[in-house]
């Protein structure tokens, strides 16, 4: 979008709210009972989601927002977060690695880098790159549910919410209880977790555990995990809640980062802890949060050639605190303001600038970080909605500080309409600019084979989307057409196989897509049906007015062109039942084959592909026996080029779940 286009965009966006605010001001103060954390699992259309700075209803949602319920990751054949978030609409999952060990996702056609992860509503993105995002210490059985927010969120999550917000939500276990699970496969695969919910006078604990490991479907692909989870809350009309988590990873990474050396190997370690307060005040619910990871990257898992002299070591600090408040500005308009502020630092032997004074890296002898940068961003929120009879809309901006950039205050602004056609029907228009920081491998990363670039700007983009939605009991559908105009994209690229990929801001991108799902719930459709018990269908289309037919993109051009989904839940017999999940992908762009570790001189462009996945269960009182086959069709595809994918892959487990008598 050219720049004159995008202030005349800012400057009525912007007015847009000041008119709103201005002819609501007068109304009496009254305060607001709505519930700020999305904590309560009721029926989808009562289900609170923060779309807004405010609370909103879902079925009173002006942006494109997906909810996968806990009844549904329950029905689904898949075992780990990325092969679930693989089924939601418009999403991209380029699985690197077996069972989730890395996984890079992306929505409506941007980067991995380019979508914000959450955990029970706190930032757990990693800032040294977006193939950490996914370093989440939660076990699939511990997810009350998970809220994919489709489109650009800076006005309401700050820098980084480019493309979508994938906010991962925990149980808080009303009851006491205690649920254990295995499960084992092919390739050496075991998976054992253990969880339990206790209440102690005023305060809640939740506390989950899991270990996993396989040999692997082929070569340097095995893995090892460890994941520990804790949750709690203390008191009661005005509560404090709090979470801790711990995760151990260390995977063979084949090809991962480069094809010409596939004998990679690489160790994650993720710390995370948050508090928020629940006050009284007009909404008003402060919150901290600390993360740490630690990232170890061998180029050569084991015998290195004399030229290298060092793995790779980093480790990244983030420290962060946020808060909101609103109130009543009329009797159907509220006013929300907010900050968010962000600390993001890295220690490392490749990433950032000379530190002063070398630091040991524990475990290893004779290694040191020697690089660092730090940064800060900052951010104050405010925005307006107002209902006024079938028509509601939410005005806001963010004004935003990157210590990158001193000196300058960039504004953000959005606008969320939305009108009730008919009971059934509501048609939604929205409208909002984003930006997205550099990642500090973005900017710093050197070797032989990819080049960092310190001069990089953040990436900007103005979306615009209007859709429909149709509900009704046993029904869900929606349709949604969007456009985004991208300035400054980042994308690691190249012109020749023996170049170095080059972190570059390439050029101005913009995308254009459709999306549409429909879901029924048949039991409700139809009582007394003793067969079908859901079916769901999703279709995306995408298309980018680039190609890389100038040069080679590693990341952005590699966009998914079609994906549909389908996915089924049927009884089969009293308490047995299977559900189906169907995935057709046809990507974009290409990439360079290696034979026997040699490239071919031509690209070779992504194949179309169909996967299928199949979960049989069987209940009896407390038990659950589940049988899976993860692509029963052993289809052969590539995900990512030269990294491979498992072929056809059996497992089968039982959990065991049992209340402990005493409720909340």
């Amino acid at each position: 979008m050219k720049l004159y286009t995008r202030h005349i965009l800012n400057k009525s966006i912007l007015l847009v709210f000041l008119l709103i605010n201005f002819s609501w001001w007068n109304e009496a103060f009254a305060q607001t009972q709505s519930d700020t954390t999305l904590n309560k699992m009721v029926t989808l259309e009562q289900l609170i989601i923060t779309a807004d700075r405010t609370p909103v209803m879902f079925e009173q949602l002006k942006r494109s927002i997906q909810v996968i319920s806990s009844k549904e990751i329950e029905d689904l054949p898949v075992r780990n977060l990325s092969e679930l978030i693989s089924y939601a609409m418009n999403t991209d999952v380029r699985s690197r690695g077996s069972s989730g060990m890395q996984a890079d996702i992306s929505i409506r056609g941007g980067s991995f880098d380019q979508t914000l992860v959450l955990l029970n509503g706190m930032n757990i993105s990693d800032p040294q790159t977006g193939h950490h995002n996914m370093d989440i210490p939660v076990d699939l059985s511990g997810i009350n549910r998970i809220e994919i927010l489709k489109g650009p969120g800076a006005r309401v999550f700050g820098p980084n919410a480019f493309n979508g917000v994938i906010n991962i939500i925990t149980n808080e276990k009303k009851a006491d209880q205690l649920s254990v699970s295995a499960m084992g496969g092919q390739y050496g695969l075991y998976s054992l977790s253990a969880a339990t919910a206790f209440h102690i006078r005023n305060t809640t604990h939740n506390l989950q555990a899991s270990n996993s490991a396989s040999d692997g479907f082929t070569h340097n692909t095995d893995y090892k995990a460890f994941n520990l989870f804790y949750s709690g809350t203390a008191g009661k009309s005005q509560k404090l809640e709090y979470q801790a988590s711990y995760m151990k990873k260390a995977f063979g990474a084949n090809s991962f980062y480069t094809p010409k050396y596939p004998d990679q190997y690489e160790i994650t370690q993720t710390i995370f802890a948050s508090a928020r307060y629940k006050t009284h005040f007009k909404g008003f619910a402060p919150a901290v949060y600390f993360r740490r990871h630690y990232d170890e990257f061998r180029l050569f898992r084991n015998e290195a050639p004399a030229w290298y002299t060092s793995h790779n070591y980093h480790y990244t600090d983030v420290v962060g605190s946020n808060a909101n408040l609103w109130t009543s500005t009329g009797k159907q308009a509220k006013l929300s303001v907010g900050y968010d502020v962000r600390y993001e630092q890295i220690r490392s032997n490749k990433l950032g600038d000379s530190l002063n004074t070398p630091i040991p890296v524990k475990g290893v002898e004779g290694i040191y970080y020697t690089l660092g940068k730090n940064r800060t961003s900052a951010g104050l929120f405010v925005e307006e909605s107002v209902n006024i009879k079938k028509f509601s809309v939410s005005a806001g901006l963010l004004a935003s500080y990157l210590s990158a950039l001193p000196g300058k205050i960039t504004i953000y602004p959005g606008l969320d309409a939305a009108y009730q056609l008919r009971n059934n029907f509501r048609i939604y228009f929205n409208a909002n600019r984003t930006l997205r920081l550099p990642t500090f491998t973005d900017l710093y990363y050197n070797d032989p084979t990819s080049k960092g670039d310190p001069n990089l700007k953040p990436e900007e983009a103005v979306t615009i989307e209007t859709g429909l939605k149709y509900n009704i009991p046993g029904i869900i559908s929606h349709v949604a057409i969007f456009k985004r105009y991208g300035h400054n994209m980042i994308d690691w690229v190249r012109t020749t196989e023996s170049e170095p990929w080059q972190a570059t801001n390439i050029t101005d991108i913009n995308v254009a897509g459709i999306e549409t799902s429909i879901a029924f719930n048949m039991e409700e459709l139809v009582p007394g049906n003793s067969f079908l018990k859901t079916l769901t269908f999703g279709y995306a289309y995408l298309k980018a007015d680039k190609s890389s037919d100038e040069f080679m993109s590693r990341y952005v051009l590699d966009i998914l062109k079609h994906k549909a989904d389908l996915l089924v839940n049927h009884k089969i017999w009293q308490n047995l039942s299977a559900s189906w999940a169907f995935s057709y992908q046809d990507r974009e762009g290409g990439y360079i084959k290696y034979v026997n570790g040699t490239p071919e001189t031509t690209e070779t462009p992504y194949k179309p592909f169909l996967v299928m996945d199949l979960q049989l269960n069987y209940k009896l009182k407390n038990w659950l026996f589940f049988a899976e086959a993860t692509n029963l069709l052993n289809t052969t595809y590539v995900d990512y080029g030269n990294v491979p994918q498992a072929g056809r892959w059996f497992r089968m487990g039982l959990r065991f779940n049992t209340l402990l008598g005493k409720t909340e």
